[in-house]
């Protein structure tokens, strides 16, 4: 079935100039034109719609979403369930938020007083303890709890960290530099360096001198760090969605690293 740019605006609710900005853009390209110089839309363009409203829902600027989805081994189906588990977690934001309007409008009616720790819950992470230790730690939040040495070895290490007092500040620009060297090495990615060329060598050096402020980052923290990037779940869900490579591609670089600068 063909669909013509008028009606793919009218299911999407995108604008047909905005739809005509995805094609200069490179992002959506029309199945065919036909003999009337009109654009038609095929079900695989529909899904790539889609896809670019996921990428912007979750904010992905329209240039990282093109080279996202212009990689040769983008996969539509392992998207989709990174794009569902990111959702998942706005609706528990969300979630979190309506508790805590409710019990804002408790408090200011007289009806219930409101705990200081309640006040700002779900607007970010760190508000709840996570922020900072999430870039860094697995899903055990005790020494105890971990599943092996390793997992203890860090965790004993992050809680030595700077970050329990962090700010809205402190918490956003720690993620404006976490994902700006997620960036440095996906373009390392593109380009086929070799985990241990010069260039990544220098974007790891950059990585471990920031990883300092939540670990104390010996050559057997550093290289626990790559097993962790490489092994755990927790660390794959939130580097996948940047690039399939990536998670891999850093645990390696990192273990060079630690193998040869790190005493």
């Amino acid at each position: 079935m063909a669909y013509t740019v008028k009606k793919i605006s009218e299911l999407s609710g995108v604008s047909i100039r905005t739809l005509h900005y995805y094609e200069e853009a490179g992002l959506l390209e029309p199945a065919y034109y036909g003999t009337n110089g009109y654009r038609y839309y095929q079900e695989k363009q529909l899904f790539e719609l889609q896809q670019i409203l996921f990428f912007k829902e979750l904010g992905f600027t329209l240039k990282e979403t093109r080279k996202v989805l212009g990689r040769s081994d983008f996969d539509q189906l392992k998207a989709l369930y990174s794009h569902k588990e990111a959702l998942k977690k706005n609706r528990e934001k969300m979630d979190q938020l309506i508790k805590t309007v409710g019990k804002t409008i408790n408090h200011l009616e007289g009806k219930k007083k409101m705990k200081e720790k309640d006040i700002y819950k779900g607007f970010y992470d760190w508000a709840e303890g996570k922020g900072g230790e999430s870039f860094f730690i697995g899903q055990c939040k005790d020494p105890d709890d971990c599943e092996n040495d390793a997992e203890a070895l860090v965790l004993k290490n992050v809680k030595k960290g700077k970050n329990k007092n962090w700010t809205k500040e402190d918490y956003e620009k720690h993620v404006q530099t976490v994902h700006a060297i997620f960036k440095k090495l996906m373009d390392c990615i593109e380009k086929k360096l070799d985990a241990t060329s010069v260039n990544v060598q220098k974007i790891v050096k950059e990585h471990h001198s920031y990883s300092q402020k939540f670990h104390t980052c010996t050559k057997e923290v550093y290289k626990t760090l790559a097993e962790l990037y490489r092994t755990h779940p927790e660390y794959k869900k939130q580097i996948d969605p940047f690039h399939p490579k990536l998670a891999e591609f850093l645990s390696e670089a990192v273990e060079v690293f630690a193998n040869s600068k790190l005493g």
